[in-house]
This record gives C-alpha cells, structure tokens and sequence, in this order.
C-alpha cells in the first residue's frame, strides 16, 4: 500500500469534476473509494486501474446514485418532518415558541387583514431560506470563481430544503394569486378573505414543519 501523490488525486479530482456530480456527499464517496483502491496498486498500473475506476462509475452510473441518493434524503427528511406534529414530544421551550406565534398571528390579522397575513407568512419563509443561504452557501454549492463553467456539488439536504420551499411557495402562491380574480364579481367573493388565510396557514405551517426538522443553521435533519 502507498500514498498518492497531489499529481495523482488532483487526476482523480479533475475526473469528478468533468461528470458534474450534483451531490457533494456522492463526490467525496466516490473520491475516498478512488484513493483507497488506487493506493493498493504500485505506479506502474495507477492509470490502467483509474481507468478501470471511471468505467465501473460511468456517467450513467453516477446519476443512478444521485437519483437513489435524492430518494433516501426525501424519506429522512419526510420522516424527521412527522415528528413535528407530535407537540407532546417538543418540550416546553418549542411548545413556548409555537403559543407566541400562534398569539401574534390574531394581531397581524386584525391589523393587516387577510393579504398582510399573507404577506407576512411569505415573509417568514422567505427568511428562513434566507437565513439558511448566509450560513451554508457553500453546502448550496455557491462558488465565488469567476472562471466559467464552474460547477460545485451541493449538499442532497440543500437540494431538498431549497427545492420544498420553491414547491410549496409557488403553488400557494398560484392559489393565491388565481383564486381571488376567479371569485371576483362572483357570489362566492366572500371567500377570498378566508382563503388567504387559509394559504397563510399553509405556510407558517410549512415553516414551522421545517423549523422543526432542520437546524437551519448548520443545515442537518434534527433528530428526535
């Protein structure tokens, strides 16, 4: 067995690079499994096992990964997010937090009526994707580079939490949107009032799911 050299890995690193893995959790799975069974060959057949290497993880492969990775993610996640419904199992400092919202939502409705509650549950979600985009923007896969063509794999957690704010958001929103001009000049414009609320429901429950589930701060599932 021996060490490889910068020369050596940087090869490795230029190759993962060229398959644009979207998930850093797969890149460095891959990377450690490149080194580990490179350093078990002498020199002379490095580049004939690498080669070997990049055909066992083709392209297609690897986006099989990725699609199985994204799979697993979704159920951890989904499965951490039930837990947040069981409020008997939050303790009393949650139980707390969620009375004061709970309480704040009476005066933002009373004195913003039903589109500033709307506006203002956006604005919470809004903030929670902030929030998590200034601690994390490299698990987001941002890059500072200037060269084109950069591409920075992403953390499977980023795609998920991201990805369910967008979802949720843009079909709330489309109701939201829709629902009033198609009541308006109708008998039932009576019940726009009751739906944007109905949607800003739907939205600080989805925030409250999310604050329970994920530590926004360093981006990993809380484990109940």
């Amino acid at each position: 067995m021996r060490s490889l050299t910068e020369t050596e890995i940087q090869t490795i690193k230029t190759r993962l690079d060229r398959c644009l893995i979207a998930y850093q959790e797969i890149y460095d799975e891959l990377l450690d499994h490149y080194i580990s069974a490179l350093e078990q060959v002498p020199v002379e057949v490095y580049l004939q096992k690498k080669e070997e290497l990049d055909n066992t993880f083709s392209w297609s492969v690897i986006r099989g990964m990725e699609k199985a990775l994204e799979k697993s993610a979704r159920k951890e996640f989904l499965r951490t997010a039930r837990s947040s419904y069981k409020i008997w199992t939050l303790g009393w400092k949650k139980l707390a937090l969620l009375l004061i919202i709970s309480l704040l939502v009476v005066p933002v409705f009373q004195f913003t009526g039903p589109e500033g509650t709307y506006i203002v549950s956006a604005l919470v979600l809004f903030s929670m994707v902030g929030f998590s985009l200034y601690f994390n923007k490299t698990k987001y896969g941002f890059s500072w580079s200037l060269a084109p063509g950069v591409h920075k794999p992403r953390y499977v957690l980023a795609h998920q939490f991201f990805g369910s704010h967008v979802f949720i958001f843009g079909i709330t929103n489309l109701f939201a949107q829709l629902l009033p001009k198609l009541l308006e000049n109708t008998s039932f414009a009576y019940l726009t009032p009751y739906l944007l609320l109905l949607f800003s429901m739907i939205l600080l429950t989805f925030c409250w799911v999310i604050f329970n589930a994920i530590n926004l701060k360093t981006l990993k599932l809380i484990k109940s």
